[in-house]
């Protein structure tokens, strides 16, 4: 195996692997987004993060990974801080249908199980209805919607608040633990050194939707609101923790699918 081929992936397959892994395993669909995170993590952060444990799973459970699917809809600036460059985003319509579009491919294919590992919150309703619609119109398909964050624990994501000091309430989008995620994942793509040293607040939070954002209500680099405690090293331990759970979920819910490789 040359390179940084993948032997779960279906991009590195050609189609007599693909035809065997389509009819045996659980297709795993990584979604991301491309929009800015700080001035410390690239654009494709939630991407990277959505292949990643991709990745993981498939290492673990009978599963192919195809070719994450890198943009998404698009964020309120309220999440991200404000107004920043490196906002590419697709419409909820044709994002949707996409995903619709991929379901459908992967069932065309043979795969009737689906993990759709998703690391930008804003898809999620729109993943869902594509899931929805998949489903309706093919009542034998089972289809996980995931993202990270929903396998990663409450109990140890207050312990990691107690311990870093980094409230939860401070702790959102390109903040401690996503951009100590990416700092373990991509460490080369990272600069902490831009976010170390201080925490950032906006003069006024709020947790609904307004247009246009009140200026008061943005951040000077886009961090919500806290990415000066970030490390690899609680990155691992993030991604330790996400991905035992990730595989435990996927086992409980595909039965013998889930099985370990």
């Amino acid at each position: 195996m040359s390179g940084d081929r993948y032997p779960h992936h279906a991009r590195d397959m050609a189609w007599p692997e693909l035809r065997e892994s389509a009819g045996t395993s659980i297709a795993v669909l990584p979604i991301g987004a491309m929009e800015p995170h700080g001035p410390h993590l690239p654009l494709a952060s939630d991407t990277l993060i959505s292949e990643y444990f991709a990745r993981e799973l498939a290492d673990r459970v009978r599963a192919y990974v195809l070719p994450s699917l890198g943009y998404g809809v698009s964020t309120p600036p309220f999440r991200l801080g404000g107004h920043f460059p490196g906002v590419f985003a697709m419409s909820g319509t044709t994002f949707t249908a996409l995903v619709e579009d991929l379901l459908r491919g992967i069932h065309e294919h043979g795969t009737r199980d689906i993990v759709i590992v998703n690391s930008a919150i804003d898809n999620t309703s729109f993943l869902y209805e594509a899931a929805r619609r998949h489903h309706q119109r093919v009542p034998d398909s089972r289809i996980m919607l995931v993202s990270w964050w929903d396998v990663v624990g409450e109990e140890f994501r207050d312990a990691l608040a107690e311990e870093t000091g980094v409230s939860r309430h401070d702790d959102h989008h390109a903040a401690m633990v996503e951009s100590s995620l990416v700092a373990h994942m991509a460490p080369e793509t990272v600069r902490l050194e831009t976010v170390q040293g201080s925490g950032e607040h906006a003069t006024r939070r709020i947790a609904y939707h307004m247009l246009p954002l009140p200026e008061e209500c943005g951040t000077e680099s886009g961090v919500v609101y806290r990415a000066d405690k970030a490390d690899a090293e609680i990155g691992a331990r993030v991604a330790a923790q996400v991905t035992r759970n990730l595989v435990q979920a996927v086992r409980e819910e595909f039965g013998p699918e889930g099985e370990e490789r």
